[in-house]
């Protein structure tokens, strides 16, 4: 089949993998014009993502991620409160992010192009989009473009995604920006911070390159905060160029005053092991934390993944696995051929819908343990 992919970031990219494994004839769509190399921070790899990129010959354990031997959680004075055993593979979006496009056949990415409509018949899907360029006639459809889904709008009117009730302010910084003896503690471990209504964590990840050479790797963190005021979310989400943007801020768009706030209330709030992360990372960026649930993930011929079908809590670790379960699973539907492909879409979003769902229940369960967001109802 010619199957189309809206949306060219991890779950859209696995997607476009797995299909063409599978011998599908996959175009990727995505509405930025350049490859998305560097707006990402860190993730943690579980098995399901790392089997899948080994499974398709590319990255192992030890080529992806930094390990971590400890998580460790500190108090206001930067003292060791709890120290326990962890073993997790922490890697970076862009070192994923590059391993899958390394993997799918040149000029399968086509960038610059936003969906802007579709339409459906019996046969396929239409596809036209925003740049007037023609359109586009494919089997299937697969709506990968993220948490605020233009195409689950489409098909789902009125299904949007809700604010959590927390932000989380992110960034990146080099390892190599610090004296070693003042990140010594941080090296190879988990370290996290709590107190009222915020959490902070940081870990290592590998370099923009990927190497994991000491020194050469950066530090991720990510400080969550309770943020009831919309006003001042809305403020936080304006960026450098004076747009709202929908539910984050890039690395380098944050305004100035939501730079200053950042590192006014790190300087206040964070032990000093912690805030000299923030007042060296010259492009931290933010999330407002959301919830997307698709009523279903497929309508017809169109099949929605990633962030477009459900967002997780990013607690759960599980956003790039679950990406490569949805990439997987589709394939793993998709791979016999039929005359009607619509039913057995309909059979994988059930099935695909059930899998995740503890997933989906345990996101706002972790949050509430740290004291973030709204109270369940």
């Amino acid at each position: 089949m010619k199957i189309a992919i809206a949306g060219g970031s991890i779950a859209g990219l696995a997607c476009a993998l797995t299909l063409t494994c599978t011998g599908h004839d996959v175009h990727v769509y995505e509405r930025s014009a350049t490859p998305l190399r560097g707006r990402g921070g860190g993730v943690v790899v579980l098995r399901q993502m790392l089997r899948f990129l080994e499974d398709h010959g590319h990255r192992t354990r030890a080529m992806l991620a930094v390990p971590t031997h400890r998580r460790r959680w500190i108090d206001s004075e930067g003292q060791v409160i709890r120290d326990d055993p962890e073993l997790l593979p922490f890697s970076s979006w862009d070192a994923v992010y590059r391993s899958l496009c390394s993997m799918l056949p040149p000029g399968a990415i086509h960038y610059g192009r936003h969906v802007a409509s579709v339409a459906e018949d019996a046969h396929g899907v239409d596809i036209r989009f925003d740049d007037g360029s023609a359109p586009v006639r494919a089997d299937v459809l697969v709506a990968a473009d993220g948490t605020g889904s233009r195409l689950r709008s489409m098909l789902f009117p009125g299904s949007v995604s809700s604010y959590a009730g927390y932000i989380a302010w992110r960034g990146v910084v080099n390892e190599s920006a610090f004296h070693r003896d003042d990140v010594s503690d941080l090296i190879e471990n988990m370290t996290l911070y709590q107190s009222d209504a915020e959490l902070f964590m940081t870990f290592l990840i590998p370099a923009l390159d990927g190497s994991l050479e000491t020194g050469a790797r950066r530090f991720n963190w990510l400080w969550y905060r309770n943020e009831p005021d919309m006003s001042s979310v809305g403020a936080f989400l304006t960026g450098r160029d004076g747009q709202r943007h929908h539910a984050s801020v890039a690395p380098g768009e944050l305004s100035e005053p939501s730079l200053a706030f950042l590192h006014r209330t790190a300087r206040e709030r964070l032990p000093h092991t912690l805030s000299q992360l923030v007042a060296a990372t010259d492009t931290p960026f933010l999330q407002a934390i959301s919830d997307a649930l698709s009523p279903s993930f497929a309508k017809g011929r169109i099949a929605l993944v990633g962030d477009a079908a459900c967002t997780l809590r990013p607690h759960t670790g599980s956003g790039t696995s679950k990406a490569a379960g949805d990439a997987v699973s589709l394939a793993e539907a998709l791979a016999t051929p039929t005359a009607d492909v619509v039913p057995v879409l309909d059979d994988w979003a059930a099935r695909r819908r059930s899998a995740v769902e503890p997933l989906i229940l345990k996101g706002p369960r972790l949050a509430q343990s740290f004291g973030l967001g709204y109270p369940s109802h």
